[in-house]
């Protein structure tokens, strides 16, 4: 151990000296484990399975982790040599140790990294907080968990896997490792299926980055905190963490679903825009291309056709709660507006294909963004594409860094080390391989040497010390020079041949290629014709070099120039006249070819069967990419056979290691390990190959018995191995050199695993993508210059360096990407923290009352000052106050509105003066003609200032009409030459021009053409007309819509010239049609003969004498309601409809005028407050007389708390034996408290979950589209991320209040689809109450309700915050009655 330092100089070249130092470090514990090892050996194999419950123990006592480690390591090693056959070398303890510490480890392929993960992964899972294995893939997730599961089992350890591929029943499944079960399917015979749940309770979870960065979304979308199967993240190690954390870091996880309400909503939308008209519902920029409604009569006819439909909430279009249906509206209005079929976009086969602007080419597959295509296509009446809502998104950067330790492995991390130190803040540690750990250490056997090839290349082997012969005993790979070509033609032809050859010998091929396209294309390469048509041309090339007695000197040869033309296009007619000038047949398997190939390509004779073989039938392959994805293990597996040739493109993290022979499964190994264990042998587990079949060589063939296969399996294999190492080993061809420089490593990392001989070569051609970006056309131009032969490599030191380089240089620019993406993301990813947060604390806190109440506060504070400021401000406070709590009917009370309270303050001001009901309608008419003045007032206010818009508007619409008429008039002198246009023609133009219709003679068009000046001032007259007439036409129907009734106007009938006048004579009619609804709503001389008289006559004779505040209530709440004879015109019937004859919210509003701002906060508040203590008490109510016969053991968990919270000790335990009606009336009313109090927080607890979702949702819409186009901030100099942050801040602070007020405005009038998800639940079901629960029940509904709470009356509202069925569950019949009567 002590030379450790020198090991690592010697192995990479000398790594800098804080790897050294920090690998020294950890020497100690290596030795440590290892003097352990021997007690961990004696136990047995109960003793060892009860390791970690004794660990765990001893970490509850006060230990820390670190000092459990060499124990639990020894245990690990020991756990894996009995049950899998492995033990784990010194080497790999090393590299637990790194991983344990929250470092990276990088390994070598094939030096074990899925065992030597189960190191930290045991040691972890001991502080019972589960521990994560992340690989790249759903087969490796289940593989390395079938094949470790047995370590992680003998030592009392659960692990199990989760994958992403959903089975039959459309779950993903997960499965835990089970000795004892069986597959079935005969897969995988230990791997039993589980809930998810069940797969994150295991001690130790394997699976692939995504699918624990998707359940971690899933998590925070769910609405019951049961839903949720994922703890918290503790430890993660992830295999190939190059491969994860960054060549995956660009593309973030994103939870989305199409649509399909979206679609209908493009549909809707697109119909009720194509019954708006222009200039009358919308106005259009045509400098800007933009369209909008009008205020005065697009937007309120827009929002009775939404409100019909039942999707408008709130008070207008343009509340938050209707955001959503401005995008559609948005959408579906530039669709039909700005964009015209067969010049934007034309319709073909059903679908919208966008023209091109600027070419008029048609651009199929493209489609505009923001909703215009689903809308083009609502409009189109095409199907409409649903669009992908994003419910969830998260970059795996982010995901990643949330573990409270995070660890990783793989092959090829140090160039990589700046990103992972500075994103993940993780330090890469290079762990030598065994064989060079035991090589150097002092008193090894073994020695370096270094010899030549017979191409004259320098490599390293390891030799005995004490060989004079220096044979080798264990490999270093053979890393050759690039080869570099002109062409890529070439290039791919020296690969071809290089394949041939090594193919013919024998010898395995892996080829890698930087992607899909170039894997296809040397695929192409290796079949027979191809194969031939190049054995041609060498043929060719080297009977004319000898008959013209030419050497190779790089330069080029006219006469065979023409040979290194793209393969496919060779002229083979020229071919063949040259073969037959040289005398030789053109036929490449005749025995004379075959042999000229032989030794062209320096085979030996043997070898001419393969090789006519290869190029009759061409050559065996196997391609990897990512159409093969489910069979990439089995591809790889064989990658080490025999004349295998594997074509891969990008090797990275593929998590299979490639054996030389083939593959061989761990069960032969530990089959061979148990011969030669129950035979003698002291230490078969720690044997390398060659080791143990010298020692399976002197064990009788008779002692292999039931291992008989498993044992010939081995020897076969280990003879295929002894010829391809012969051979050479595994050769890997590099056919391009890819962007980062890992990447080539781990390509050629594949070969010499283990100290088995290897090699590689790339091959570059000046036309490679690297190569032309930077700089490859330098060195084309000084090939062509000095005439260089394209089928003459070079290999130039420098030119590979300047290769090297280039990677460096892009590594920067996409490790600068990936910090651009992760810096934007850092914005929405501490907002997600925040919401995250929340939604777990809605979760998890059983009171949610005072956090709603602060909620509540904090809007109220906010809007009432604001609302005072404004001469219209009271009555909207009051009207938004109307919506957020309308008056309640609680089952047993009414609760009256803000408004509603105000009312009743104001009538039983002078209560003491009502003798009589004919008191009592006076005073309530006295309250409606109040009322009504002051509606009519707010009307009238409303009209002037309508008034006042709408002619400035219009003054701005008649200029913009006659610039538009001045233009058409200056066009047409501006047409000399051009084909003259038919009056028809130009009357369309110039109506389309004005939007307005006109109507002209046919003199007087004929005139347009001929003589414009001559029309000119009767068009602007009637353009004027026209326009004047539409909008007075919007002005008339607006005020009518506001009135609800005809105003018996019509623009005819007014001084359009006069705006005055017009504005007089409007107003006129507006008092005349209010005054007349109050004569006809109040009467005329005689009240009594007044709608409103009758109603209340009637109603005040039902009540008897001593008119209760609920009746009052009752009374006020009737006398809006009207109804209205009307003709039905589709049934032919008279029917009756429903109208609202008065509005109290303006006359309430002046109920206001005399407080304070301070004085209302301080009322409002205390009268929401005293709606949800009314709301509590129903609930406890009802909730009380449900579990009447309950105990408190039979009660949940959290209606046991809260009962135990509101009752002495005492009491519970007397309740834990007897029912709660059994308790006294005192103590039912506290229990009757605490259980509405927990079923309303449930109501609440649903309110926050479901709106914190609904605005989550559409605010990533907002960031996304913010993301995308903040990019234009660049054009203003600014900084795209500073603005982005600023504005990401200030759509934050738009959610949150938002969200509050979204909260706000359902916490008063929810109602829960499933009273069962709020009700308290019962371990078994009572029979009934009995006659004493009978009494306290209605001893409950005795007791006083807050003063604003007023009994229900007959004439009520019946809107509830909760059915009366349910409120009357479990109460006898004769209370049913009483309360009825009630």
């Amino acid at each position: 151990m002590g030379s450790l330092g020198s090991l690592l100089g010697r192995a990479f070249g000398g790594l800098v000296d804080t790897n050294e130092k920090q690998l020294k470090k950890l020497e100690p514990l290596v030795s440590r484990a290892n003097e352990l090892e021997a007690a961990c050996v004696a136990r047995s194999d109960d003793e060892l399975r009860t390791t970690s419950d004794a660990l765990r123990s001893r970490l509850s006592s006060g230990a820390s982790i670190d000092d459990l480690l060499p124990e639990t390591f020894a245990a690990v090693r020991e756990a894996s040599r009995r049950s899998i056959g492995l033990r784990h070398f010194d080497v790999q303890l090393l590299g637990g140790i790194v991983l344990h510490r929250g470092q990276i480890a990088e390994m070598k392929t094939g030096e074990g990294k899925t065992l030597v993960a189960t190191l930290p992964l045991s040691l972890n899972a001991l502080e019972g907080k589960g521990c994560h294995l992340v690989t790249v893939n759903d087969y490796l997730a289940r593989r390395d968990c079938a094949w470790m599961g047995p370590v992680y089992h003998a030592l009392g350890l659960s692990v199990a896997c989760i994958t992403g591929r959903q089975d039959d029943a459309n779950t993903r499944p997960s499965f835990i490792f089970d000795p004892q079960y069986e597959d079935p399917s005969g897969h995988w015979p230990r791997l039993r299926p589980i809930s998810r749940a069940e797969a994150y309770a295991a001690d130790i979870t394997y699976g692939t980055n995504n699918e624990f960065g998707f359940d971690h979304l899933r998590d925070n979308m769910v609405a019951d905190l049961s839903q949720c199967v994922q703890r918290s993240l503790h430890y993660a190690i992830v295999d190939e963490v190059d491969n994860i954390l960054i060549d995956e870091a660009r593309t973030p996880l994103i939870i989305s679903a199409p649509s399909e309400e979206a679609a209908n909503r493009y549909v809707l939308f697109s119909r009720v825009v194509a019954t708006l008209r222009r200039d009358t519902d919308y106005a259009v920029d045509e400098r800007t291309k933009s369209v909008h409604l009008t205020d005065d009569v697009g937007i309120p006819k827009v929002e009775h056709m939404l409100r019909a439909q039942g999707l408008l909430k709130g008070p207008s279009l343009y509340d938050a709660s209707n955001y959503g249906l401005t995008h559609y509206l948005q959408s579906a209005l530039r669709a039909h507006v700005l964009f015209s079929r067969d010049r934007d976009y034309v319709v073909k086969n059903g679908q919208v294909i966008i023209v091109d602007e600027f070419t008029g080419r048609l651009m199929p597959g493209r489609r505009w963004s923001d909703g215009l295509h689903q809308a083009v296509e609502a409009k189109e009446g095409a199907r409409v594409q649903s669009e992908n809502v994003t419910y969830a998104t998260i970059t795996i950067q982010n995901y990643f860094r949330m573990y409270e330790k995070l660890s990783g492995m793989t092959g090829t991390a140090l160039t990589e080390a700046e990103e992972f130190d500075k994103i993940y803040k993780l330090e890469v540690l290079a762990i030598p391989t065994n064989l060079e750990y035991q090589a150097l250490r002092p008193g090894s056997s073994l020695v370096t040497a270094e010899n030549k090839d017979e191409g004259g290349y320098k490599y390293q082997f390891y030799t005995q010390r004490d060989d004079p012969e220096r044979q080798p005993v264990y490999w270093r790979r053979k890393d050759y020079p690039d080869v570099i070509y002109r062409t890529e033609e070439m290039k791919f032809r020296a690969i071809t041949t290089e394949i041939l050859r090594y193919h013919v010998l024998g010898r395995p091929l892996l080829v890698g290629t930087t992607s899909v396209e170039l894997s296809d294309r040397l695929s192409a390469r290796l079949r027979a014709e191809p194969l031939r048509r190049i054995a041609q041309i060498m043929l060719l090339r080297r009977t004319w070099m000898a008959k013209n007695k030419r050497e190779e000197d790089g330069r080029q040869i006219t006469e065979l120039q023409f040979l290194n033309g793209i393969l496919d296009l060779l002229n083979v007619s020229d071919m063949r006249k040259m073969a037959r000038e040289l005398e030789i047949s053109f036929t490449p398997e005749e025995p004379a070819n075959l042999e000229r190939l032989l030794t062209e390509m320096e085979l030996p004779t043997e070898c001419a069967p393969r090789l006519k073989a290869a190029l009759e039938g061409g050559i065996p392959h196997q391609v990897l990419n990512a159409r093969k994805h489910t069979e990439e293990s089995q591809i790889i597996a064989g990658a080490g056979a025999f004349g295998a040739v594997t074509i891969a493109t990008n090797m990275a993290g593929r998590g299979v290691d490639i054996k030389l022979g083939g593959d061989l499964s761990e069960d032969m190994i530990k089959s061979v390990n148990r011969v030669l264990k129950r035979t003698g042998h002291p230490d078969p587990y720690d044997l390398r190959m060659e080791e143990r079949l010298q020692a399976l060589r002197q064990v009788s063939p008779e002692h292999y018995s039931i291992y008989q296969a498993d044992v010939q399996a081995f020897l076969d294999y280990m003879s295929n191995m002894a010829l391809v190492k012969e051979l050479g080993g595994l050769h890997v061809i590099g056919s391009e050199r890819h962007e980062a420089r890992r990447i080539d490593n781990q390509l050629r990392g594949r070969a010499a695993r283990q100290g088995d001989p290897g090699s590689s070569r790339f091959y570059l051609s000046l036309e490679d993508e690297l190569m032309r970006r930077f700089g490859g056309q330098q060195a084309e131009g000084l090939m062509l210059r000095l005439r260089i032969d394209d089928a003459v490599p070079m290999e130039v030191g420098l030119v590979s360096r300047l290769v090297e380089q280039s990677q460096t240089r892009v590594e920067g620019a996409n490790f600068d990407v990936r910090k651009h993406l992760l810096e934007y993301d850092d914005v929405l990813n501490s907002q997600r923290k925040r919401i995250y947060g929340q939604r777990d604390l809605i979760f998890t806190k059983d009171d949610l009352h005072q956090d709603v109440i602060e909620m509540l506060a904090t809007e109220v504070q906010r809007r009432v000052p604001q609302a005072l400021e404004e001469p219209e401000g009271p009555w909207k406070l009051l009207d938004w106050l109307d919506q957020i709590q309308p008056t309640l009917n609680l089952g047993g009370a009414l609760f009256p509105s803000y408004s509603m309270r105000l009312l009743l303050e104001h009538l039983t001001k002078n209560r003491g003066q009502y003798t009589s009901p004919a008191d009592v309608q006076d005073a309530l008419l006295r309250l409606a003609g109040d009322s009504l003045q002051a509606e009519s007032e707010h009307i009238q206010r409303s009209a002037e200032t309508l008034l006042e818009n709408t002619r400035q508007r219009l003054d701005e619409q008649l200029k913009e009409r006659a610039e538009a008429l001045d233009t058409f008039f200056e066009g047409l002198g501006l047409e000399e030459g051009e084909e003259p246009r038919t009056p028809r023609q130009l009357l369309d133009e110039l109506q389309s021009m004005v939007h307005v219709p006109l109507r002209l003679t046919p003199d007087e068009q004929r005139l347009l053409r001929t003589e414009p000046r001559q029309v000119r001032e009767a068009i602007r007259q009637q353009v004027q007309a026209g326009v004047t007439a539409q909008v007075v036409t919007r002005l008339l129907g607006a005020l009518e819509r506001r009135l609800g009734e005809s105003l018996e106007l019509s623009p005819d009938q007014l001084p359009v010239g006069d705006w005055d006048a017009l504005s007089e004579q409007v107003l006129q009619a507006l008092q005349t049609a209010l005054e007349e609804r109050r004569q006809r709503l109040l009467g005329e001389g005689s009240a009594s003969a007044s709608p409103l008289a009758r109603d209340l006559e009637n109603a005040l004779a039902k009540t008897g004498q001593g008119l209760t505040s609920g009746q009052l209530l009752g009374l006020l709440l009737m006398m809006p309601q009207g109804s209205r004879a009307s003709f039905d015109k589709k049934t032919h019937r008279r029917v009756m409809t429903r109208t609202t004859r008065l509005t109290y919210t303006y006359f309430a509003a002046r109920l206001l005028k005399e407080r304070s701002d301070e004085q209302i906060t301080e009322d409002v508040l205390k009268h929401l407050e005293a709606a949800q203590e009314t709301m509590r008490r129903a609930w406890g109510g009802g909730e009380f007389s449900r579990l009447s016969n309950a105990r408190l053991g039979e009660l949940d968990p959290r209606a046991q708390t809260a009962i135990r919270l509101a009752l002495d000790e005492e009491t519970c335990r007397y309740l834990e034996t007897a029912p709660l009606n059994t308790l006294d009336r005192a103590q039912a009313l506290l229990v009757v408290d605490a259980l509405g109090r927990r079923a309303l927080s449930e109501v609440y607890r649903q309110v926050l979950l479901g709106v914190i979702t609904e605005l989550w949702v559409d605010y990533l819409t907002q960031m996304e589209a913010l993301r995308v186009s903040i990019g234009l901030e660049a054009y203003a100099q600014r900084d795209p991320l500073v603005q982005y942050k600023s504005k990401a801040s200030a759509l934050f602070q738009d959610l949150l209040s938002a969200m509050r007020l979204g909260v706000i405005t359902r916490m008063f009038t929810y109602r829960p689809r499933d009273l069962s998800s709020v009700q308290s639940e019962l371990k078994r079901t009572g029979s009934g109450v009995d006659e004493k629960a009978a009494r306290l029940a209605e001893a409950q509904e005795a007791e006083p309700l807050p003063e604003e709470a007023i009994e229900t009356v007959e004439n009520g509202d019946d809107e509830a915050s909760r059915p009366t069925d349910e409120r009357e569950e479990g109460l006898s019949r004769s209370q049913k009655r009483r309360r009825r009567r009630h």
